[in-house]
């Protein structure tokens, strides 16, 4: 790639004229900017400070790397004038009829001598953009054969251990079941599921991804068009997001594909979920073609769901109707996916689509490394306007501006292009599917159909815009806002560095922002009183006609009697309060089930009936009383009541660990990863602690050598074992031992009879192999003999050394004793068949054959004529 500085003298040497676009591997980052910021100039897509920010960028870059000179620049309109140039913070010296430009060094905030020292160094790294990877300890590793095949030959290796483990998990996962996995940003949770889902799809199947945001669902979508159709598993349509701004006719293919198994993915909101999807995806769960259902972001369900967008817990309603509707062993695995979860978040998430089997969690959770965190209070609103618009003119981009309000995103768009900005974009719910692509697609340079001129630099947006939106190289984020809660102001911090490079965080309050958050942190949760009024009208008022045994039919459209309101207000009411009792373990929700027609019964009898059913299908739940006493006005409360504390309690919290985080007496990383760590079974499941720079550190000097204060390992979570016990196909052999001993006595059997019978214990379900025996080549052969079920090759002994399933561990003709790893695993009591020559020697005995001395041994042959 041409170096920037180089690339922005020959662009302005060569102005007006503007340079002919260039393959995008040429001209790349900031140079590419300042390139389509100059091709936008005489056409007003943009100004003379956005070009002026992206030089003094670039000249930063150059200068972090040893680069001191300036770039020499012409003078007159519609480039900057020298007043303009020193506006944002650059020297500007004549130069005959052109100014030579420099960059001055600036910081967010006002600090001591120490900290101003450790600031400029950081924000020297920032502009340096050297990867971070080299720092962090992270361990590639060779992927799995199921992975390889799902995904390409691109994917040999794992992004680090903690992918791998959670790719595992999720693989392994038996038909119905949840896995929850919580992994860092950066490690590749979308291709968690890509793998199994086109590992399994390769005939027939659908995956279901369920994201929070249309910007989202379009940002997935073009990467799974890339990814499927590279792989030949492109579904019959090319869309993936299915989302209200999409051709009818579009969405009605998508439909019909779900309901035949050939939409491999489909990337909706829970709105459409719960509405325009519903009948397809009740139809393929019972067809069997549903595989995976997945919630990305997933600690939105616990924080969305409660108020503003109850879908997110209603969909488990529809998860219910899924497994009872799917033939026997064909119900889908739920996979629920977060870059961090609270404690609160996990007790949801179970209570909600863990059932009726506890949840696999995989904990790899750690604090983002990418951020730097500057913070600072302002007593009043037009000082830390200025502050924003100085940071804004000074700070890397791309750049997102947050803020907590509608109001205030149309207020600060207007606020910057009077400054003099015209890069720059804004997206809240106001915005239309096509303004929010329009958006993130001029923001990126990237769209659908491949690489396209950047018009944006700068997006302000709200709390929904960027959630999960992988744009790589976003280098600045800023908070005109005092969040309502930690959790927010994380994720949305996370939007900086995801190309694993140093970024910044910086966030100006003001005095109006604290009853801002502090209304939005007490958003409305139903109190036990009226919670009762509205069961008790809807109990009573339930369809005593609808045929399910202990099933009752209640309608969401229900009114107190001291309510007057038909809106959706009041429907919303009634939806909070069912998930509320929900999740206090008195009710249970289903979706209805229409009618059956009698065996007599005419059939325009039976078609009145039914359109009479779907008329009020939208406007009715199912529901089942899971608590004798629901009914029981006092128990009722005291239930109801008990769990409407803990949400406000956590609500309450996450605003105090904003508060302390924002004193910056506290490291930032620290803060985090208290606020995150989850206790489980009686453990903490921790969160690592990184901090590559805050408040409270920097006042210590400059970071370590390797560039941080605080920096965690690469995550190490277990790979849960699966509960069912028919992953043991030979049992009868193995009776009470937890070790079953094949051997092989010639070559060709281990030529031809081995690999034969991993692939008969592999299509039963026992898919864990390893052991020097198994060479890559033979690992490959036997995935493509069982596909779709996913082989995993343990190829470090981990998975020998704490997995608790069923392993086959394959040795050489190698006549060495076994290792301490090995003589371990047959000591406990998992599982554990072992494949080896007849004259392997016995780990206690070793003048003697370990065969002849381990009651359960047979020949390799003997175990085949058993199936």
């Amino acid at each position: 790639m041409r170096d920037s500085w180089i690339g922005a003298q020959q662009l302005f040497d060569a102005w007006p004229f503007v340079v002919p676009t260039p393959s995008e591997s040429e001209y790349g980052g900031t140079l590419r900017r300042l390139k389509d910021a100059l091709d936008g100039l005489t056409e007003q897509r943009a100004s003379w400070r956005d070009v002026a920010a992206l030089t003094r960028q670039i000249l930063l870059e150059a200068q972090a790397s040893g680069n001191t000179f300036g770039l020499s620049v012409p003078t007159g309109a519609p480039l900057p004038t020298r007043q303009q140039w020193e506006q944002v913070h650059c020297h500007a010296l004549p130069d005959g009829r052109r100014v030579l430009v420099t960059a001055r060094l600036w910081h967010p905030g006002g600090e001591d001598q120490k900290a101003d020292e450790a600031a400029t160094y950081d924000l020297e790294k920032v502009h340096l953009g050297e990867s971070l990877q080299t720092h962090l300890e992270l361990e590639p590793c060779p992927a799995d054969p199921f992975w390889i095949r799902a995904l390409g030959s691109d994917y040999a290796q794992y992004k680090s251990i903690g992918q791998r483990q959670a790719a595992r998990a999720v693989a392994l996962a038996e038909p119905g079941s949840t896995v929850i996995a919580c992994l860092p940003t950066g490690h590749g949770k979308t291709a968690l599921v890509q793998a199994p889902a086109l590992l399994a799809s390769n005939r027939t199947g659908v995956t279901l991804v369920v994201v929070p945001t249309v910007v989202l669902a379009l940002d997935m979508e073009r990467r799974a068009q890339e990814l499927l159709t590279s792989r030949g598993r492109r579904s019959p349509s090319g869309r993936y997001a299915y989302i209200g701004g999409l051709d009818e006719n579009l969405k009605q293919q998508i439909r019909e594909d779900i309901r035949a198994g050939k939409q491999r993915i489909v990337f909706t909101n829970p709105e459409s979920l719960v509405s325009g999807l519903k009948s397809a995806l009740e139809d393929a769960a019972e067809a069997g073609h549903l595989h995976y259902f997945v919630i990305d972001e997933a600690h939105l369900v616990e924080q969305w769901g409660e108020g503003f967008r109850p879908e997110f817990q209603t969909m488990s309603v529809h998860r219910r109707t899924w497994l009872s509707a799917a033939p026997p062993g064909r119900a889908p695995v739920t996979v629920c996916m977060s870059a961090t979860l609270t404690e609160q978040q996990v007790a949801t998430l179970e209570k909600l689509f863990a059932d009726p089997e506890p949840a696999e969690i995989v904990w790899g959770a750690q604090v983002r490394h990418e951020p730097s965190y500057y913070i600072d209070a302002f007593t009043d609103e037009e000082q830390r306007t200025e502050a924003i618009l100085r940071a804004i003119d000074r700070l890397p981009k791309p750049l997102a501006l947050y803020v907590t309000e509608r109001k205030d995103a149309k207020a600060w768009l207007d606020r910057l292009r009077t400054a003099g900005f015209a890069r720059v974009a804004d997206v809240a719910g106001y915005s239309s599917p096509d303004e929010r692509r329009s958006a993130v697609e001029g923001w990126s340079g990237r769209s659908a159909s491949g690489p396209m001129p950047t018009r944006y630099d700068i997006v302000v947006g709200t709390s929904a815009f960027g959630l999960g939106v992988d744009l790589p190289d976003v280098r600045s984020v800023v908070h005109a806002c005092l969040p309502e809660t930690v959790d927010r102001y994380y994720q949305e911090v996370g939007r900086t560095g995801r190309d694993g490079r140093p970024s910044v965080a910086y966030l100006a309050s003001a005095p109006r922002d604290e009853p801002v958050a502090e209304g939005i942190n007490r958003q409305a949760i139903i109190g036990a009183d009226k919670a009762w009024s509205r069961w008790r009208w809807m109990w009573t008022l339930r369809d005593k006609t609808y045929p399910r045994q202990r099933h009752y039919l209640v309608n969401l459209d229900s009114i107190p009697d001291n309510v007057h309101d038909t809106s959706e207000a009041n429907r919303d009411w009634n939806i909070r309060t069912l998930n509320l009792m929900l999740r206090a373990g008195l009710i249970g929700l289903h979706v209805p089930e229409p009618p059956q027609r009698y065996d007599d019964e005419p059939r325009a009898a039976f078609q009145e009936r039914l359109d009479r059913f779907y008329e009020v299908a939208s406007t009715h739940v199912d529901v089942t009383l899971e608590d004798a006493q629901t009914n029981d006005e006092e128990h009722f409360r005291s239930r109801f009541e008990a769990e409407r504390r803990r949400s406000i309690t956590a609500q309450r919290q996450a605003l105090a660990d904003l508060r302390t985080l924002l004193r910056g007496d506290r490291c930032t990383g620290e803060v985090l990863s208290t606020y995150y760590r989850v206790q489980q079974g009686g453990a903490p499941l921790l969160t690592g602690v990184n901090c590559r720079g805050c408040p409270s550190c920097r006042t210590t000097g400059l970071p370590q050598e390797n560039g941080f204060y605080k920096l965690a390992g690469d995550p190490h979570p277990l790979v849960p074992a699966p509960s069912r016990t028919s992953h043991d196909p030979l049992r009868s052999m193995r009776g009470t031992a937890s070790c079953l001993s094949l051997w092989w006595g010639t070559e060709t059997d281990r030529q031809v009879k081995v690999p034969r019978l991993l692939e008969m214990l592999a299509l039963r379900g026992m898919n864990v192999i390893g052991g020097p025996g198994i060479t890559p080549s033979l690992a490959e052969a036997l995935q493509e003999d069982v596909a779709p079920r996913p082989i995993i090759c343990d190829t470090d002994a981990d998975l020998l050394r704490f997995y608790e399933g069923p392993i086959v561990w394959v040795l050489d003709d190698d006549p060495s004793p076994m290792d301490r790893v090995l003589r371990s695993r047959l000591d406990s009591p998992d599982v554990t068949y072992l494949i080896h020559p007849r004259s392997t020697p016995d780990p206690s005995r070793p003048g003697l054959a370990f065969g002849a001395l381990h009651a359960q041994s047979y020949s390799v042959q003997t175990a085949l004529e058993s199936f």
